[in-house]
């Protein structure tokens, strides 16, 4: 059976080393065994990627004995900083939303640096993201009696709604409802709608009757979540008409031409 890693399975090389770079950096130093379990591999795994590592020139100091610890060299340069493209999408979506939910101060350096990874990305990819952010939308937090039900959500279905809107595809996914009935459900994914803690999909259930089609889906309820090949186009009419009364402000108000 095939060791669960940072990606659910052993990465492809290529992937790993750049994720073993990051551990170090992220760390300032990690043990063998804790980077070979995060990263789903053996030791002897671990090993052979920082031997190819420093073959690459890169500064990696290490200690003796089993399991020894790895780190980059005190003034050793840092490799730079890689992200493909969804990485960074994941990355500038969960700070956007951080800032708006939580009202903490951001630094101008902190904001010049969000920026670049926005900048980083493709023409088309930027265009889709400002789309994206005004489909997100914040509310007032949960009462306390609500909190109380709030479970985890699945890591990859805040990447895998971008995915939907940014190809026009509908979401699949098993839900389980306030009674602990489980059913599979196909969306229209037009909207999130963020009440801390919890966050909602504004969809449209697309084998319910139109007039009982619009639903909102607690994302800690929603397991293995999944794109299907059927085409629809994201409508903020959907959104406005499912929200009602309920106040919200978007995130493309924090979003820069």
């Amino acid at each position: 059976m095939a060791k669960r890693g940072v990606r659910g399975g052993e990465l492809e090389r290529g992937d790993r080393l750049d994720a073993l770079v990051a551990l170090i950096r992220a760390n300032e130093g990690i043990s063998m065994g804790e980077a070979a379990k995060q990263l789903g591999v053996s030791v002897r795994t671990v090993r052979r990627d920082v031997s190819v590592l420093r073959a690459r020139g890169m500064d990696i100091e290490g200690d003796r004995g089993r399991g020894g610890g790895i780190r980059f060299a005190r003034y050793a340069p840092l490799p730079p900083l890689q992200l493909d493209a969804q990485q960074a999408v994941g990355l500038w979506l969960s700070v956007q939303i951080a800032r708006r939910v939580s009202g903490l101060p951001f630094s101008r350096g902190s904001q010049a640096a969000l920026n670049k990874v926005l900048a980083a990305l493709p023409p088309e990819r930027r265009v889709l993201l400002r789309q994206l952010c005004r489909r997100i939308i914040v509310g007032s937090g949960a009462s306390e009696a609500m909190r109380e039900s709030f479970g985890e959500m699945a890591s990859s279905l805040l990447d895998t709604f971008e995915r939907c809107f940014r190809m026009g595809i509908c979401l699949g996914f098993r839900y389980t409802d306030r009674e602990g009935a489980t059913t599979q459900r196909r969306v229209e994914p037009h909207g999130i709608f963020v009440r801390l803690p919890f966050w909602y999909v504004l969809a449209v259930d697309i084998d319910k009757p139109p007039e009982d089609a619009q639903r909102m889906f607690r994302m800690d309820r929603i397991a293995n979540p999944r794109p299907f090949a059927r085409h629809f186009e994201p409508s903020m009419a959907v959104i406005e008409e499912m929200m009602g009364d309920i106040p919200y402000q978007s995130l493309s108000s924090g979003v820069r031409d």
